[in-house]
This record gives C-alpha cells, structure tokens and sequence, in this order.
C-alpha cells in the first residue's frame, strides 16, 4: 500500500467537512444493490486516504483557499465502488464550488463504461430533488439551469477532451490506457484555471511498464500529485490470509468474498490485478497451463478421425516465428464424454538462405489436406495472413473463414481451450509441437473480454496454441451440433 504524505490546514479541513456533509445529505448510492437510494456515506478509509487529502491540504490565498494537490491517483481493487465515487465527486464540487459555464468530466475506459457512468450521474440526480430541479439532463450532456455548467462523460480519446477546460475531471480506469496523451489533453485543458481537480480512478495493469506503471513512478516526483494505492505489496504472499488484512478497510470485503472472488476470477493473473491490486511482476508470472495439466491430456488416446467433421486453424508469421495449422475435432469416447483430439503441421525452422518459410510449400499442404479430407471449416486471420489468405481461395479454391485475431474473438477462443486443458478433455498425444505451445503461453489480459494466449519475456513460440484456438472456436461456433445435418443445395 502506498499513500503520499499530507499536512492539512484548518481551512482544509472546514472545507472537507463541509464537503462531505454535501455528499451525504444530497448523494445517493446508485449500484444495483441494497444500498440503492441509501445516503452516500463516507467509508473511514475513503474519508481518511482520499476526501480530506484532496480537500484539505493546501493553503489560504487571496481570501480562498488553494488546494495542495491538482492531480491524485486512487489504486483500488476491484469493487471497492471506484465508478460510484466518481460521480458523487463530481456532484458535490460541481454543487459545492458554484462556476458559471464550469465543466466537469468524466473519462470512461469503454463505450459501454460511457453510457454506464452517465446513467449513475443521471440517477443521482433524479434521486434528490434539489439537483433535479437544478440539473437538466440530456442525452449526453447535464446542464445546470441557471449557470450553464455542464457535466460530460467522454471516451479516453486525446481527441475528446481537446478544446475543453474541465474544472474537475475523474479518468476511469487510467489501467486500459495505453501512452500518455489522454491524460495529457485533459491536463492542458486545466491550466488557466483556479483549483481544477484531476483525479484517475483505476485498478493495476497488466505489467509494469506503460503509462500507469510509469506514472505511479513518478509520482514521488510531482509536487502537486496525491497518490493513494490500495492493495498488496510485493512482500506480501496471496495465499496467506494475513496478508489480505489491509484490504479489509470496507465493510463488504471479508476473507470470505476474497476466497469467492478467488474462484470466480478467470486467471491467477486476474485475481493478482483486480482483486489483490497488484501488478505481476512480469509477463512470465502465469503460464496459462501446468505441466501436470499437459501431462494429463497427453496421455488420453488421441484417435482424431478425418471421416469425421473437423476444422483446421491457421496461423503464423512469414519468418523468423513459426507456422501453425492445426485440425480440431470434438467427438464423444466409450463412456460418453466429449473429447476434444487434435493434429498438428508446424514449421519452425525457416528456409537458412532466406529466413522465410515456403508459403507456396505450406499452402499446398492445406489444399492436400482439404482435397483429401475437406474440413467443415478453415479459419484464417486475414489481416496476418492477407497473402496467403487470398491465395487459397483464388488458386487452390479454398473458401476460408475469417477469424480476426482481436482481443473479442481471441479471448472467447482462449476461454474454449482452457476449459478443455484444464477439464483434461483435450487430448494431444502426437501432437509434441502444439504441447509444447500451450505450455509457452502466458495469461494476458484484455479488458473487458477477458484473458487470452500471450507470449512470455523470451518471446517463446505460441502459435500452434493460437491455431488451436481459432479451430476449437470454428467448431463450437460453425460445427458443434450441426454435424448429422443435411445440406441444402
């Protein structure tokens, strides 16, 4: 946990008090749960690391009082009410520090997290009927009636915020970010004016390097910068209950939900991030699978059938990595279950001369296999492999499917591989190459999809364990349960 030093004025500390009774007297909780409608009550915890220190450290000048801290960070983990808090800030300066035409912001992760956040400003202002009759809300935009302010929920483009001065502006999950530049556009906005507030709300990334990683570094280094950091440390060892006990600052989290959320959490890696707060320590911290869990499928029998319906997945790159094709087929044992069995073609020895692998050579593979076996489905990224794409439908006649290698189509792919590691259901005796890809594969996660195949520090070969999933997602998507139909022509 980490938590910047604060000295408070007597001024702040009037102003805090004030602040917070506004909060609590006109905020609404507005989650889906119990506390819906209830007054928005200060946690010890939220009032002691993040009301006061931004409200009552500064000092007195020209009759008013100049906040210490222009920037803050809030590290929390996940469902500590980090949206929630956002909007109720945003309320209460915008009702509390009256600006005529005065801008407030708040900066979404996602366009889903857009319209989500607007609702809960929304609905806090049509749970109190002071700001009811104050506020007009809009379709994207919430005017106050007599000074023309207007409170906004933008997406975290650079773009977006230009042109914009925000006296208070909330970036919601600074994690997701990928360099500076939005932060940036929405600091510059602030700088010709009194006391503006910039506050990023965010839980960890997913390694240590990137914007967040490399403003929570420097943030020692701002003067004008809070940073309150709520989760494990280092030192700390997840499995042990002690460790947890810091966390245990809400009333709602108790070891019991963190055991819950333990086993709802879709990787280790997620739980470490989201739950404990923590970023891993490298991109090698989570192998996707252990090696017992391989063991297990490799020693089931695998008697994949070419008479029986199977896709083929495709991917690679043209040198210096490896190329993949891989077939996958679900088919039912003597006792009934539903077994996943697969083939394998990898290449991963490039021509010596030239570096490059023999597209010519490989794609003559797949239109053997197709003429000899003619799989249900071929699944292809197009925007790797445009070339060779293009060449099996317009030489050999392949009709292909594309299977885009985005975080949404390859996090639904990765979860249907998992399950059938993990479950042992996937059998891949004969297969020593994909083996040996799944077994290179790292947990990388891609909010709000989930986790998918990544490569670890040494840039390890994966590409069979990504062939693998773009077949085993063809199948469930294109195959399973269509088997004994018949064709219409």
């Amino acid at each position: 946990m980490r938590r910047t030093d604060t000295e408070y004025a007597a001024e702040g500390l009037a102003m805090a008090r004030d602040y917070e009774r506004c909060l609590s007297s006109m905020c609404r909780h507005v989650s889906n749960d119990q506390h819906y409608g209830l007054p928005f009550l200060l946690e010890p915890f939220q009032r002691e690391n993040m009301w006061k220190p931004i409200f009552a450290c500064g000092h007195m000048e020209g009759g008013r009082f100049k906040r210490r801290f222009r920037r803050a960070i809030f590290g929390l983990p996940s469902g500590y009410g980090k949206t929630e808090f956002a909007a109720a800030l945003v309320m209460t300066v915008a009702t509390m520090e009256v600006v005529h035409n005065g801008q407030y912001g708040v900066v979404a992760s996602s366009k889903d997290q857009v319209r989500n956040i607007f609702e809960k400003i929304a609905t806090m202002i049509k749970l109190n009927a002071t700001f009811k009759e104050q506020w007009d809300v809009g379709k994207d935009v919430i005017t106050h009636r007599e000074t023309g302010a207007k409170i906004m929920v933008l997406p975290n483009k650079a773009d977006a915020l230009e042109s914009w001065h925000f006296n208070v502006l909330v970036f919601d999950e600074l994690h997701v970010y990928r360099d500076s530049r939005v932060w940036d556009a929405g600091l510059k906005g602030q700088k010709v004016l009194w006391n503006p507030m910039a506050i990023g709300i965010t839980t960890a990334g997913d390694s240590r390097e990137g914007f967040l990683w490399d403003t929570l570094e420097k943030a020692g280094e701002d003067p004008g910068m809070y940073l309150y950091w709520l989760g494990l440390d280092d030192s700390d060892d997840m499995a042990e209950k002690a460790s947890w006990d810091k966390l245990m600052c809400a009333p709602w989290v108790t070891w019991e939900s963190i055991e819950d959320q333990r086993g709802m959490a879709t990787s280790k890696r997620s739980f470490e991030r989201y739950t404990a707060n923590r970023f891993p320590a490298d991109r090698d911290s989570y192998s996707c699978f252990t090696s017992r869990q391989l063991d297990r499928c490799w020693r089931g029998k695998n008697d994949f059938d070419f008479s029986k319906p199977f896709t083929l997945g495709i991917d690679g790159a043209t040198s210096g990595d490896s190329f993949a094709i891989v077939a996958y087929q679900s088919r039912k044992n003597e006792n009934g279950k539903a077994c996943g069995h697969a083939r394998e073609w990898v290449f991963d020895e490039p021509d010596e001369e030239t570096g490059h692998y023999n597209l010519s050579q490989i794609m003559e593979l797949i239109a053997g296999i197709c003429q000899r076996h003619w799989p249900e489905v071929v699944g292809i990224d197009p925007n790797r492999l445009i070339v060779m794409d293009s060449q099996l439908r317009d030489i050999y006649g392949i009709d292909t499917v594309s299977f885009a290698q985005n975080n949404a189509t390859m996090c639904q792919a990765t979860s249907l591989v998992t399950h059938l590691v993990r479950s042992g259901k996937l059998r891949l005796k004969g297969c020593p190459k994909l083996r040996e890809h799944l077994g290179n594969a790292v947990e990388e996660e891609r909010e709000p999809y989930g986790t998918r195949f990544g490569k670890d520090s040494r840039k390890s070969k994966i590409d069979a364990a990504i062939a693998l999933a773009i077949a085993v997602l063809a199948y469930e998507k294109l195959v399973d349960g269509k088997e004994g139909h018949v064709p219409v022509y």
